[in-house]
């Protein structure tokens, strides 16, 4: 698992490192540096998974798109961007170049607690070492099967593709969730290991299985189906709200369950400790549904999953504090950031413990149901 983030000069940030755990909640204003810090991981993986030249950061891709080097290189001219697991970190450092048109990379230090090295760019092929040891090889394996859903999810279709090249992501459903149908057409009949397993339904075993029964549970009732379309590379998707009703298409059966979904292809499939940032898992969904959607990503990151969550939902939030408070998950495996943004980037770590219960909380962070009731009321 990754168990560290560190970036340089990323942005609105001199200097950041955020501690990681299974479950990672990432919270606060806006505009206050929370995408930019998941954005470390987003740019190493789209870098490492896809190259278009040997040594060059790559800004703009599937995972994220950032334009120049202008728009993300802050303070000094060199950013550095890192990772760390229980082995090893990888600290990888880049420069512009003379046309300040793309970012290379200069060379990437790896320190363990018995040594530590730097490999120059002549001796990387791209940003990846020609040579690594098991640490190394499995530190970078982890951003090669990074899966990133961002706030803007593929809904106003009913036909979706299936992903040319699978790779080593398993249930990468895509930034915007156009492989979660071929996802789930693909592993519909494989074995869901029970810790992930809905607790009502906790005896059917299977993707198609659990996918549905977690849907109901967000929904009260819904059912997902995936059927590829004959001498086509393109997956149906079709939704219904009630058992006795026909099968229709997402968009006439409302946003939620079609902006849901690939969240649920993504966590019930994650393997151990393979990281899954979902941005946004609230968007179109009933209170209610978020609160059970937070409950959702506590267990997947309780069964082994690495979950980073960015959120402005206060529901989203408690649905993990109940998760703490039932034992579903324990609290040293819960971390919550609140990014403040006032006058400059900082970031507060807040506390959970087991019966839910946070502490440290700053001024502006999930206050403001509050703070109108007051004003309603004439208290303020």
């Amino acid at each position: 698992m990754i168990q560290a983030l560190s970036l340089r000069n990323l942005k609105c940030f001199e200097t950041l490192r955020l501690d990681l755990t299974p479950l990672t909640l990432l919270t606060g204003f806006n505009a206050a540096g929370k995408s930019t810090s998941l954005q470390t991981l987003l740019l190493l993986s789209q870098t490492l998974r896809g190259q278009h030249r040997a040594s060059e950061l790559r800004l703009n891709g599937p995972l994220v798109n950032l334009g120049s080097p202008g728009d993300v290189v802050t303070g000094g001219n060199r950013l550095a961007l890192g990772i760390a697991t229980s082995d090893v970190e990888l600290v990888w450092h880049f420069a512009p170049e003379e046309n300040r048109r793309s970012l290379q990379v200069v060379r990437l230090d790896i320190i363990s607690e018995t040594s530590s090295s730097s490999i120059e760019a002549s001796d990387l092929a791209g940003i990846r070492p020609i040579e690594s040891n098991p640490f190394v090889h499995s530190a970078l394996s982890l951003l090669d099967r990074l899966v990133f859903l961002s706030a803007a999810r593929q809904v106003e279709t009913d036909v979706f593709p299936i992903p040319s090249d699978v790779g080593a992501a398993v249930g990468d459903v895509g930034s915007i969730g156009q492989f979660a149908a071929w996802w789930l057409h693909q592993e519909g009949d494989s074995e869901v290991a029970p810790g992930r397993r809905c607790k009502t339904a906790a005896d059917s075993s299977s993707l198609r299985h659990q996918v549905n029964a977690w849907a109901t549970y967000l929904f009260s009732h819904a059912e997902i189906n995936a059927v590829p379309l004959p001498r086509t590379m393109l997956m149906l998707l079709e939704l219904r709200s009630d058992i006795t009703s026909d099968w229709s298409r997402p968009a006439n059966i409302g946003y939620g369950i079609s902006y849901a979904f690939p969240i649920l292809v993504a966590g019930l499939c994650a393997n151990r400790g393979q990281p899954v940032i979902v941005d946004s898992p609230e968007a179109h969904l009933h209170p209610r549904a978020q609160s059970r959607m937070g409950s959702f990503l506590a267990q997947m990151a309780n069964a082994g999953s690495h979950i980073l969550v960015e959120t402005h939902s206060d529901h989203v939030l408690n649905g993990m504090r109940i998760a703490l408070r039932d034992g579903v998950i324990d609290p040293e495996r819960v971390t919550i950031y609140f990014f403040t943004g006032q006058r400059e980037a900082q970031v507060v770590h807040l506390s959970a413990d087991k019966n839910g219960n946070v502490s440290n909380w700053p001024e502006g962070c999930f206050d403001q149901s509050e703070s109108d009731l007051a004003n309603l009321a004439g208290w303020a």
